[in-house]
């Protein structure tokens, strides 16, 4: 009966040191956000970087049609590092003026991830017409100017 009651609480005290070990690291947030507005459009980003930036996972995209012109919008994300610059691909809102998407993605080029930035384009069916980039985010350990989560 002593054995099984000093397994028990060897069980408990592991538990709840494992506990405490998560619960400082999700107090350090590894979440970075960016957003660009035009008069035509509105989009956000919220990145989760790893601890060696390989991969970005999730990375959630927001995009907001802002002008009745007849024209979509579209965001993207873009990473730059080891791998080179890396365009991702285009989520699109073609469905008019005060209409919006939103996605939950990732982004793994292959290589360090340096920083990375958003996209949001004026589109006239699937092609390009401009661009507007937002602020740049840095890995969230990194200091070096890294934009507000909102």
């Amino acid at each position: 009966m002593r054995r099984k009651r000093t397994i028990g609480i060897a069980a408990t005290v592991a538990a709840l040191f494992t506990l405490s070990l998560g619960a400082g690291q999700a107090s350090a947030s590894t979440v970075t956000g960016t957003s660009v507005s035009t008069s035509w459009g509105y989009a956000k980003a919220k990145t989760q970087w790893r601890l060696n930036p390989y991969r970005l996972d999730p990375v959630y995209l927001y995009v907001e049609d802002k002008a009745s012109d007849g024209h979509g919008v579209a965001v993207r994300l873009v990473t730059a590092g080891a791998a080179g610059t890396v365009y991702y691909q285009l989520r699109r809102v073609s469905t008019g003026v005060g209409t919006a998407g939103e996605w939950y993605t990732y982004a793994n080029p292959g290589g360090w991830i340096d920083r990375a930035w958003i996209e949001l384009c004026h589109m006239e069916g699937t092609t390009v017409l401009r661009c507007a980039s937002s602020s740049v985010m840095y890995p969230a350990y990194d200091d070096s100017g890294n934009a507000d989560p909102f």
